[in-house]
């Protein structure tokens, strides 16, 4: 692997997981409880994003534990099942 690409993965893991960029800041305060859960289809509407962002900020914040995957619903359109996100829950 050339150095460059080295430097790059060790500046990646090394940044600390409560950094988050400015969409997923975004992605985050639709989250306004720890009762509140949406799909990424919802996320699109109520953090007004495309699904192209959604998708990939959701990713990074899953990564990081700042959203977990809370349940499951069963779409009307499709009659796929789409996950559930949430706030991951409150430690006692």
């Amino acid at each position: 692997m050339r150095r460059t690409a080295t430097t790059s993965l060790e500046a990646f893991y090394g940044t600390p997981a409560q950094y988050m960029q400015d969409r997923e800041k975004q992605v985050m305060a639709a989250f306004t409880s720890h009762d509140v859960t949406y799909t990424r289809q919802q996320l699109v509407d109520v953090a007004e994003l495309p699904i192209n962002s959604i998708t990939g900020r959701v990713r990074s914040l899953l990564d990081k534990n700042a959203l977990v995957v809370r349940g499951e619903i069963k779409c009307h359109t499709t009659g796929k099942y789409r996950e559930l996100l949430g706030l991951p829950e409150k430690r006692q």
